[in-house]
């Protein structure tokens, strides 16, 4: 049997072993696969500083100090005040529900009732109460989870300290998972790695900075109108800004119904206050971070988002774009190698 079949044959049996062992200890591999992505994530900003002259460890200790302060703050600042404002939404959530509804049956006395079929109409005030019921067993299920996710900080606080680890040791794992390709596919492995580690950190480190961004403008802008539940606002859009298309009309349309909730005036205030940030992030922000590096076009980009919605909720529309730009650098380069080698030598040269 040669060198190569042997190869194949120890990669196959290493995943399936890795599988079936991830199987059985899922929540201490999740905190390895959580270091393990902190890590990578971290990894640009702890060669910029070792380029600048500071040793790795030393480089790896200051970001990890400036991470330690970061969250401190956030915590003591943001946390209760987070906490205070979920509180008192769980509280007045069904009123507000119900002044909306008072809205819409209003909206529809006034025009006749031909306009809106029966069944729609039926239909709508069906999804109405179905709405809120699910929001307000939603808001009840975080506030009674947040105690029990502080309680189990000790699985949070294992991921920082193993990524500290990986972090030291990055470019040994990184050969290391290189030794097990056959030789004469390492350098396009290399290649392909480098590709998908190129798009990845540009597309992630890029949205999460206007995520931030976004969230933070509205959550000021939402504050300075007088509208309440500004921070819950300004998580949920930065956090919805995440999802390409879509992001902006998921955060907008709870956040404009919690203002019509206070009144329809609030309403336009967050509209305007949301479409501005919108307008300013998707015409100088997101540009200057993004500058167009997914390489998908955009057709593709709505097609991945509406997949990953399907088959994962909104977590699958937040990983759908990075796993379809890394399927499409494997997909493209599997087929140069199996069907179109000599384009793939064309592509080096």
């Amino acid at each position: 049997m040669g060198q190569t079949k042997l190869r194949w044959i120890f990669g196959i049996l290493l995943v399936i072993a890795g599988f079936l062992l991830f199987m059985k200890v899922k929540k201490i591999a999740f905190s390895f696969a959580a270091g393990a992505v902190i890590a990578y994530l971290l990894s640009p900003m702890v060669n910029w500083l070792e380029k600048k002259g500071l040793r790795r460890r030393w480089a790896i200790a200051l970001i990890f100090l400036w991470i330690v302060v970061l969250l401190a703050v956030l915590f003591l600042l943001l946390l209760p005040t987070f906490y205070l404002e979920l509180g008192r939404l769980s509280v007045v959530l069904p009123e507000r529900l119900e002044v909306i509804y008072h809205y819409v049956q209003t909206g529809k006395s006034v025009y006749p009732q031909n306009i809106l079929p029966e069944e729609l109409s039926r239909l709508m005030d069906k999804k109405l109460i179905q709405g809120q019921s699910y929001l307000t067993g939603w808001l009840e299920k975080v506030m009674e989870n947040i105690p029990a996710l502080l309680s189990s900080i000790g699985l949070m606080v294992l991921s920082p300290i193993l990524a500290i680890y990986f972090l030291t040791d990055w470019r040994k794992i990184a050969d290391g998972v290189l030794m097990l390709v056959p030789g004469r596919m390492r350098e396009q492995w290399h290649k392909v790695l480098q590709e998908i580690d190129y798009v990845i950190k540009r597309y992630i480190q890029g949205n999460m900075i206007d995520a931030v961004i976004v969230g933070l403008l509205i959550g000021i802008g939402i504050k300075l109108i007088g509208m309440e539940y500004a921070l819950i606002i300004g998580i949920i859009c930065g956090i919805t800004n995440l999802i390409p298309y879509f992001g902006p009309i998921l955060g907008g349309i709870p956040s404009i119904l919690l203002g019509l909730s206070r009144s329809p005036l609030m309403a336009v205030k967050v509209t305007l206050v949301i479409f501005i940030v919108q307008q300013l992030d998707s015409n100088l922000i997101n540009p200057r971070l993004m500058s167009n590096k997914i390489g998908l076009h955009p057709l593709w980009v709505v097609f991945a988002l509406l997949a990953g919605g399907e088959i994962g909720g909104l977590l699958g529309m937040l990983f759908a774009v990075p796993l379809a730009a890394v399927l499409r650098i494997i997909i493209r380069n599997i087929y140069y190698y199996l069907i179109a080698p000599r384009d793939l030598k064309s592509t080096k040269n």
